[in-house]
């Protein structure tokens, strides 16, 4: 079965806790893993008596941060398993990076046993780790054989910092506005100047930068017009819908009969007219709140463009998807840069495209995912993981159906 040796002074098969630890092993994953993590940390109890698994809704500490509950159960952990998943990638693992002098520290001295549940892109903090494959069909008592090792009996994994703190393409930051729970839903988020963000003083030594580059943003205003209000919208549609069902018995209210053929025929052409101008207005006023949240949002992104042009010398861009949400990367673009550079009017080519496509680019980096892909697959770029700059402009010029840039 999956038990080991026992060690004196512990529970069988499991080192015994160090003064100051609650936990044997500290399990991260995605919600959508749920089931198969329950299943497992489940059966690992019950083949190895006195383990004790920390989950974090089970163990997290109510009210406390979810950054610090987790610093502190990994603190207080032998070992740290990872289920690595695309949703684990793209949810978890960023928060795991939000604050690598909060969670990073914990980890330095903790052996990290990575768990490659489905197929993703590892992470490159974990790319250096020999994982463990969920089909490998021993990977169980592989598991087990790692959780009654002692730590200082297996070969010390590099910590999150002895890795490169910065590769091109790595996530940075995910900034909230400092508004978010009192944004209506037709407002735009206000984000902090007051300082620079841990995550992001490695790169920007100027706080000056990051204040300019984010009081950029924040010049984009919320919309003012009294339609922004859902009961203005309802009162006001449900009027043109009146006045459409007024114009389509207008005919029959005059009596047609009666009247002058030219007059009749104004009357035919009135209401051939606003019956369907009132019905079409009437629409567009319930739909103003997401017709005005797109031009938001454009207007947002063009602003996160004007950022970019700052923040790009530094190798870092901004991204925004949301009116409430940034994320900041960390991006070498001097590559790409030169391949603009060997075009006509190059260097007003890649400004331009700072300005048009850098937030959708950041925002793919952060995330971990392209679009389209595979329609760039093969290319040549400058990025070791996912589409560089100069690829990623010149899939969407095509897609626009434009004239690409030369990639590379």
């Amino acid at each position: 079965m999956g038990s080991c040796a026992g060690e004196e002074g512990g529970a069988p098969g499991i080192p015994p806790l160090r003064p100051g630890d609650q936990f044997h092993l500290f399990v991260s994953y995605s919600s959508v893993d749920a089931v198969w993590t329950h299943g497992l940390t489940g059966r690992l109890e019950a083949e190895l008596p006195g383990l004790r698994v920390c989950l974090h809704e089970r163990d997290f500490t109510p009210g406390r941060n979810v950054l610090e509950n987790m610093a502190g159960c990994i603190q207080q952990s032998q070992k740290v398993l990872l289920v690595l998943s695309e949703d684990f990638v793209q949810s978890r693992w960023c928060l795991l990076e939000a604050d690598l002098s909060l969670v990073g520290s914990c980890l330095e001295r903790k052996p990290v046993l990575p768990v490659l549940l489905r197929p993703c892109r590892v992470p490159l903090h974990l790319s250096h780790l020999t994982y463990l494959e969920a089909t490998d069909g021993r990977f169980f008592q592989k598991l087990v054989q790692l959780l009654c090792t002692p730590n200082q009996r297996l070969a010390s994994p590099p910590a999150l910092r002895s890795a490169p703190a910065l590769y091109s393409g790595k996530a940075l930051l995910t900034l909230d506005c400092i508004n978010r729970d009192s944004l209506s839903s037709w407002e735009v988020g206000s984000f902090s100047t007051l300082a620079v963000p841990d995550a992001l003083k490695e790169v920007l030594e100027d706080p000056e930068l990051y204040k300019r580059a984010v009081g950029i943003l924040n010049g984009v205003r919320s919309p003012r017009c009294f339609l922004r209000y859902l009961g203005c919208r309802v009162i006001l549609a449900i009027a043109l819908m009146l006045l459409a069902v007024v114009s389509l018995f207008l005919p029959l209210v005059l009596g047609l009969r009666e009247l002058h053929p030219a007059q009749r025929l104004l009357v035919i052409s009135a209401n051939v007219f606003f019956c369907p101008f009132f019905l079409i207005l009437s629409v567009n006023t319930l739909c103003w709140l997401r017709r005005s949240s797109r031009r938001t949002l454009r207007e947002l992104a063009c602003r996160v463009g004007e950022a970019n042009l700052l923040l790009a010398p530094h190798s870092v861009l901004v991204g925004c998807e949301t009116k409430n949400k940034l994320y900041f990367v960390y991006v070498v673009l001097g590559d790409c840069k030169r391949a603009f550079l060997g075009a006509p009017e190059g260097e007003a080519a890649f400004q331009e495209a700072i300005l048009r496509f850098s937030s959708s680019y950041a925002c793919c980096l952060a995330h971990a995912h392209f679009p389209h892909w595979e329609e760039a697959a093969g290319a040549p770029g400058h990025l070791e993981v996912g589409l560089c700059f100069c690829q990623f402009v010149s899939l969407q010029l095509r897609r626009l159906g434009a004239v690409g840039v030369n990639p590379v």
